[in-house]
């Protein structure tokens, strides 16, 4: 791996660089029609924070892609030769874990409710990122959970599903 100020970048982020920036102007290319509703409640209007989002993706990506190109073409100017990636599969082991957890998430959010699901839904991350210390998974999975339910239901007045919690709120 080249060292350097961009140990952050690896050689092939041009690819996830690409599909931000597809994603980020299919989504400005989708809100066209937002932006002339007039009755809305947001002053900026409701076209205003995916616009936001779309051009921080597309932001993003582009750096992505500029650090990628500046990696490819410094491990072109080395001599040296650069050891084979070997990893192959692995590398999209914990892209499927996680596709995995989020899609059971989804449909266990409806029967155990948030308190349940979000907390196993944050274990299953850090396990499929590589996180084994089960007493850190354990306190990061619920401090987590529940602040974020805290400040979504109290906070921001969301109704969240709750499931087997429905009788107690």
């Amino acid at each position: 791996m080249i060292t350097g100020e961009m140990t952050m970048f690896k050689k092939n982020d041009w690819f996830f660089g690409l599909v931000s920036i597809a994603i980020g102007a299919f989504v400005l290319v989708n809100i066209r029609p937002l932006w002339s509703v007039k009755a809305s409640m947001d002053p900026a209007g409701p076209a205003a924070l995916p616009a936001i989002i779309a051009w921080g993706m597309i932001g993003i990506g582009l750096v992505h892609v500029t650090a990628s190109a500046v990696l490819i073409q410094k491990g072109k100017n080395e001599a040296k030769a650069e050891v084979p990636d070997r990893k192959g599969k692995k590398d999209l082991k914990p892209v499927m874990l996680i596709t995995i957890a989020s899609v059971l998430f989804i449909g266990a959010l409806p029967f155990f409710g948030y308190p349940i699901a979000m907390p196993l839904l944050i274990a299953a991350v850090m396990g499929a990122i590589g996180v084994r210390d089960l007493k850190k998974i354990a306190m990061t999975s619920i401090l987590t959970a529940l602040i974020l339910f805290v400040s979504f239901v109290y906070g921001l007045r969301v109704d969240l599903p709750l499931g087997i919690f429905e009788r107690f709120f």
